[in-house]
């Protein structure tokens, strides 16, 4: 189900709009609440969505998601023993893992989804009107 909703969104840039939006909007509600939304995967949502097509652009909003969650509230962890930078850095390399999957499955989708289109297609060699050679032309 989540595949079929991430190949849907086909464009770059409405991909890039709904992660903005998502991550502008789960800022403004931890602000809110003080941070009440710390769950990762709140944060990997609008990663997975840009990353689908696009892995530099995972790595970007795997940066946007931590300073969000930074500027949210979120945080760092309330009794953490490590500093701040360490937290970021551990919530940056998950997200960039989930950007890594996310864009290795959906190239996969989409090779797999083009085999199926070509073994559908009828071909051009059984076609015999169609690319004959003339004299060395093509």
């Amino acid at each position: 189900m989540f595949a079929t909703v991430l190949g849907n969104i086909t464009s770059r840039h409405r991909a890039w709009a709904f992660a903005l939006l998502w991550l502008l909007v789960l800022t403004i509600v931890n602000v809110q609440t003080a941070g009440g939304f710390r769950s990762t995967i709140l944060f990997a949502i609008p990663v997975a969505v840009v990353s689908w097509s696009d892995s530099r652009l995972g790595f970007l909003f795997a940066a946007l998601s931590v300073v969000a969650a930074r500027f949210g509230g979120a945080m760092p962890e309330p009794n953490s023993p490590g500093p701040l930078w360490l937290d970021a850095m551990l919530a940056f390399v998950k997200l960039s893992l989930d950007a890594v999957v996310v864009n290795a499955w959906g190239r996969y989708r989409r090779r797999r989804a083009g085999e199926t289109e070509d073994a559908r297609a009828p071909s051009r060699q059984d076609d015999t009107s169609y690319g004959e050679r003339q004299d060395g032309k093509r």
